[in-house]
């Protein structure tokens, strides 16, 4: 049996976490899964592990790396330590691996762009390894839907992105046990996926090389199913976002294999779980309409199949009891209606909720694809506050097609934001990615190079900060992580339902614990210091 070592590489830059230090996404759980499912040995570990003792890689007769476009650096690294111990062939998947340039620069075998289920199906219909895989395959010049592969000569013969993976081919459960390779997996946010693909087909106005939209309104009017083309060859959905076009429309999976899951999360000591999709309130929509689901906005949100979902999980005694707690992150502005907040409020009080707002501009917002106006935008933040959810948001500068008068009109609309009660900002610089509409474009310059983006950049930052002032005196329940490798005597812990990154003073005793701590003093607009009041429950 063949035997395969999975890295997870996520977020790893260039071989070090600077920020989401606490998440493990699905990817790298996911594909270990599946290379189980056909009979391989496979092993998932986190970047760590390998950094620390790279002799682990003798053991395995593959190595598989799951990194995004900016983990390059990181996935190098594990390359150059596997052709030192090793020369078994190396798999490549996730983001990174959507990106020709990257691929040129690697030294790989095999690459995974995009679903991988229906590759994996296809390949060992006809071989039983993947080390047979590559050798055959290159040999042969050959290769299938969603697979590149790399030859002796340096050549890639690319397959194109994977087939979108049938409804019904999503329910293999992630790895669970292998989380205990990865530091502090007991404090980090584990998510779990709900929802495969996304529901906006809509399109930019424009793309790379200068195509402009004609307003077929195939976007907005036409057959479900004929959105999924474009005359002009414009991908779908938002113009910085490849999802619509690497995993297609949105496809729901099963409410009961969910909660196994999340049970078997629960179980294992895992205290915050995320239940992932590029937006939650797109679970269950899928039922109700014939084909795919390409209309972002209708038909409204499936508040049966919502409920259901949250009831099962709050049936599991972890979640009942607060000692594994469940989010949510992405939800659309259009969606959001008084039954959704009510329903959201009910289920997962006080946790944080995301966004993404990009900008407070309408013409951007429109000029970008995206299915909201600052209007709904607000709305929605109003009806989750009200009902007791946290809200944060996202937004991108350096956006293709942005004016100064956007950005103008975003940061005249930080002061609202704050008084209908956003809790956090996250600024991001537009980077180009594969398969999207504005893949060609170049990558901005820093914000603080440019004098209005400039002025965007401090206000987030002064708004963050005045927000975690408001933290001050209040009391928390917190996930002690470990020792701050930086920090001489503090350690790390993070906010169960999602905040501030807490600093603590205390004993190495307190890893492992939740506890309660009151927030004393301001260190960033990320990072807080407080104190521990008492120790909650222990997860180790």
């Amino acid at each position: 049996m063949e035997k395969v070592l999975v890295v997870d590489a996520n977020a790893r830059g260039n071989g070090k976490r600077f920020s989401t230090l606490d998440v493990i996404g699905v990817g790298p759980r996911l594909i270990t899964s599946l290379f189980r499912y056909y009979n391989l040995d496979a092993k998932l570990v986190a970047y760590e592990s390998v950094a620390e003792d790279e002799q682990i890689l003798e053991h395995y007769d593959a190595l598989a790396i799951s990194f995004m476009i900016s983990d390059v650096g990181a996935a190098r690294r594990l390359i150059n330590a596997w052709t030192r111990h090793n020369d078994g062939p190396i798999i490549l998947g996730g983001g990174g691996a959507l990106s020709n340039k990257i691929l040129s620069s690697l030294d790989f075998s095999l690459a995974f762009k995009g679903d991988a289920e229906m590759t994996l199906w296809q390949l060992f219909k006809e071989f039983r390894s993947l080390k047979e895989v590559y050798e055959t395959l290159s040999k042969e010049h050959r290769t299938i839907k969603g697979l590149a592969i790399k030859t002796d000569e340096g050549n890639i013969i690319d397959g194109g992105l994977g087939i979108w993976t049938p409804k019904s081919m999503l329910n293999v459960i992630p790895v669970v046990e292998d989380l205990k390779t990865f530091p502090f997996y007991w404090a980090s946010r584990i998510y779990v996926e709900v929802v495969r693909g996304c529901s906006n087909f809509k399109r930019a106005k424009f793309a790379s090389g200068g195509i402009k939209c004609i307003d077929c309104e195939l976007c907005y009017t036409g057959p479900l199913n004929n959105r999924l083309t474009c005359p002009l060859g414009i991908p779908p959905g938002c113009g910085y976002c490849s999802v619509p076009s690497v995993h297609g429309p949105a496809r729901s999976r099963n409410i009961y294999i969910i909660a196994e899951e999340v049970e078997k999360l629960a179980k294992l000591g895992v205290s915050r779980i995320v239940l992932s999709a590029p937006d939650f309130l797109d679970f269950g929509r899928d039922e109700l309409v014939d084909g795919y689901l390409t209309d972002p906005c209708n038909p409204p949100p499936n508040i049966e199949a919502i409920e259901k979902l949250l009831r099962e999980l709050s049936k599991i005694p972890e979640v009942s009891s607060e000692k594994t707690v469940i989010m949510i992150e992405n939800l659309k502005p259009c969606l959001v209606n008084e039954d959704v907040a009510e329903i959201l409020g009910r289920y997962l009080r006080d946790t944080a909720v995301y966004i993404g707002v990009e900008s407070c501009s309408d013409d951007l917002l429109i000029k970008i694809g995206r299915p909201a106006t600052s209007e709904s935008i607000l709305k929605a933040l109003e009806l989750l506050r009200k009902y007791g959810l946290r809200p944060y948001i996202y937004l991108m500068h350096g956006i293709p097609g942005e004016t100064a008068e956007d950005i103008k009109k975003t940061i005249d609309c930080i002061d609202h934001l704050k008084r209908i009660g956003v809790e956090k900002i996250t600024l991001y610089r537009f980077t180009p990615l594969p398969y999207t509409a504005f893949e060609g474009f170049p990558r901005p310059s820093p914000a603080v190079k440019d004098e209005v983006r400039k002025i965007l950049y401090e206000r987030v930052i002064a708004f963050n900060t005045e927000q975690k002032r408001n933290l001050v005196g209040k009391l928390i329940k917190a996930i002690v992580a470990g020792r701050h490798p930086h920090k001489k005597g503090f350690l790390i812990a993070y906010p169960q339902k999602h905040g501030p990154v807490i600093l603590l003073q205390g004993s190495s005793k307190l890893v492992g614990h939740k506890v309660v701590a009151r927030v004393e003093k301001v260190v960033s607009d990320r990072v807080v210091i407080g104190s521990v009041i008492y120790v909650h429950e222990r997860y180790l």
